[in-house]
């Protein structure tokens, strides 16, 4: 029952009302039987009675019928008033607490959870527990309760009959919970398969331009084909499952029925039961009826109330899933402005991988750091570690003298602003983009910030100017218009740290060299910069060299041209790249 803990919880402000429209549910199954009885009481006293009095009594019998039908049907609409209320106030709980979970988990959640599945979890299992709250328990709780009724209502008319309909319950019972056996990790399996193809979906939609590129249209196609076959193969196999024994309920309950109605006329013409009338098989007739359609319900809600349990299954292993790196609710230190970092022995292992090895290096205030190196020699991890996007396997890295674990990381990500080459623009104008971090951001100062990024001018010749809406991921943008954008919204954060990942990555040298000169314009911020190309570090204060996790250069541009190393190589290639420019040029 822990599982289920997390989803009632969200019943908060609802609980009395839900558990007053749940108790009126099962008690309302009363007097939906009068109907039944009035019938069978005008069937004997009305129908098959000479008393002079019996037109007035028929009027009775249908004020009263109109009365109850009518009761009822308001106290339903009522109760089904509350539920939906209640599905929607419940989902609303569990997406929103989803999401707010989702906010804290960090990389490795993701690395080992598809999005797909994710996806899945926020939309479908929560409509699913949407749905049992706005009508499965209801029905439930509805069927049962007439069903105990009728029994009820059974035995006061023929305690005989009643015995002979109780003979074919545990035949019913078998097959229910039969049904339930062999459906309930179906159920699962179907619900995973639907996570993968949602997981597809998602993937081929972000790399639409690939597909397009490369002509695989026809590929992709196929490969979500054999996954939707996959799919629907297992839901007809849970189909046919389900069909296999809801069936023979049906048959079951319909013999049931028959069998019922034939004793019912027999004990009639034999007058073996003094009690039987007319009047009381047509109350049994409607009665048995009564009960056979609501165990054909029970067969389905089976199948529905198995999903809720899977759905819940889902939903609350995500809201329990912890974040491998913990935010600690100390504070020490952190000033809002960085003056001093210190990565002290830092070395990272992930799966049992060496990615950093004993890594140390001192940033002050003011001073720009180039981090260069081969491509897979840990640049981007490293940096990612000032974001506790990783914490050291061992050694420290240090703000202002304190350990960033003892930090609270909000605030400490607050202090950072990252721009990197993998450039993700959100759907929204260029203006909303480049002032994420404060929609308040007056326009003049967003547009100084588009000019520092050199992106200002592309800009301004759109049609909607800063009010042009960006495309999913920034589509119809060209790399370098999304990598100047991207850069905007970093300078536009006013952090006292600013990293930029191979930012320049996708523009071309001149306008790297423009951006350059205004981001040398930035004296009182701590500039951390990864780059391939020697244009982009010549004028750092310190180059860091990095090879295979471990930092093998350190230097000013000039003393690691000296120094024969992988920087010399770097820049030799880039002189000679240089070289064969301009000889070509005089051709």
């Amino acid at each position: 029952m822990k599982k289920y803990a997390f989803v009632f919880s969200k019943l908060k402000g609802y609980r009395a009302k839900f558990l007053a429209a749940m108790v009126v549910t099962v008690l309302v199954g009363i007097p939906e039987l009068f109907p039944t009885v009035i019938v069978g009481d005008i069937v004997d006293n009305v129908l098959k009675s000479d008393s002079p009095g019996r037109i007035a009594l028929l009027w009775k019998y249908f004020i009263a019928l109109v009365v109850i039908t009518a009761a009822t049907a308001i106290i339903r609409f009522i109760i089904r008033e509350v539920c939906y209320f209640t599905g929607s106030h419940v989902s609303y709980g569990i997406r929103s607490a989803l999401y707010e979970k989702l906010q804290t988990l960090d990389f490795g959640f993701y690395m080992q959870n598809p999005s797909g599945e994710l996806i899945s979890q926020m939309t479908t299992d929560v409509n699913i527990i949407q749905d049992f709250f706005g009508g499965y328990l209801y029905t439930f709780l509805r069927d049962c309760s007439l069903l105990v009724f009728t029994f009820v209502l059974l035995a006061s008319k023929s305690l005989k009959v009643s015995l002979m309909m109780l003979a074919f319950v545990p035949i019913i019972v078998i097959l229910a919970t039969l049904l339930h056996s062999r459906t309930k990790m179906l159920h699962r399996t179907l619900r995973d398969k639907f996570s993968e193809i949602n997981s597809y979906v998602n993937e081929n939609l972000g790399a639409y331009r690939v597909v397009k590129a490369f002509a695989r249209e026809d590929y992709e196609v196929d490969r979500l084909r054999i996954e939707s076959e996959q799919y629907r193969d297992m839901a007809v196999g849970n189909t046919v499952k389900r069909l296999n024994y809801s069936t023979p309920i049906h048959i079951t309950s319909e013999i049931m029925r028959i069998f019922v109605l034939c004793s019912c006329g027999i004990l009639i013409v034999s007058a073996a039961d003094g009690d039987l009338t007319v009047g009381n098989l047509t109350v049994f007739s409607t009665l048995v009826l009564t009960i056979a359609g609501r165990v054909r319900e029970l067969s389905v809600m089976i199948s529905q109330l198995q999903q809720f349990g899977v759905s819940v299954s889902k939903v609350t292993s995500l809201y329990e899933s912890m974040p491998a790196i913990d935010n600690g609710d100390k504070i020490e230190g952190t000033t809002g402005k960085i003056k001093k970092i210190e990565f002290n022995d830092v070395t990272l292992i992930l799966d049992g991988h060496m990615v950093l090895d004993h890594i140390s290096f001192t940033v002050h205030a003011g001073e720009t750091v180039a981090i260069m190196g081969p491509t897979g020699a840990g640049k981007t991890v490293l940096i990612s570690m000032l974001l506790r996007l990783y914490d050291p396997s061992c050694g420290q890295i240090l703000i202002n003298n304190t350990d960033i674990r003892e930090m609270d990381i909000n605030e400490l990500r607050k202090m950072i602003a990252l721009s990197t080459q993998d450039v993700f623009l959100f759907s929204d104008t260029i203006d909303g983009n480049i002032a994420y971090s404060n929609p308040e951001l007056p326009f003049e100062d967003v547009r100084r910030f588009a000019e520092c990024a050199q992106a200002a001018d592309f800009i301004e010749k759109l049609s909607e100017g800063y009010d042009t809406i960006i495309g999913e991921r920034g589509v119809g943008l060209s790399g370098g218009q999304r990598q100047r954008i991207a850069l905007a919204r970093a300078v536009a954060k006013r952090s006292s740290l600013i990293i930029l990942d191979d930012t320049t990555s996708a523009v071309d040298m001149e306008t790297e060299s423009l951006i350059l000169q205004e981001l040398r314009k930035i004296t009182n911020k701590i500039k951390i910069i990864v780059a391939q190309r020697i244009s982009s570090v010549v004028d750092a204060d310190k180059i860091i060299v990095l090879e295979n996790g471990r930092i093998t250069e350190v230097g000013t541009h000039s003393e690691l041209v000296a120094a024969g190393g992988y920087y010399t190589s770097i820049f030799n290639i880039s002189q000679q790249g240089s070289s064969e420019v301009i000889a070509d040029g005089k051709k």
